[in-house]
């Protein structure tokens, strides 16, 4: 039940980052904390506080790093170096 809680909260982490910062894919996620006892995670200036203990957020700021880094296509509009306009061509 843990798994699928810490499993839950890293997708909601992940959808909020995307929303709220565009640059995150970009980005390489870490742990903080303002009080000592509850963590959320951060990137630069970005921050978003989860009210997580130590141990979940570094596994939820380790899930969005590896879900960033699976992602590595790219879609050409059609004035990249493809130049195939037909939508979801990836290079």
């Amino acid at each position: 039940m843990k798994g699928r809680r810490t499993g839950g909260i890293a997708a909601i982490a992940l959808l909020i980052a995307v929303a709220m910062f565009p640059g995150a894919a970009l980005a390489s996620w870490e742990t903080y904390t303002l009080d000592g006892k509850l963590y959320g995670i951060r990137e630069g200036n970005n921050a978003i506080m989860l009210n997580l203990t130590m141990k979940q957020a570094l596994r939820t700021a380790k899930r969005i790093n590896k879900a960033f880094r699976k992602d590595k296509g790219f879609v050409d509009p059609g004035s990249g170096p493809c130049h195939d306009p037909r939508p979801g061509v990836q290079c």
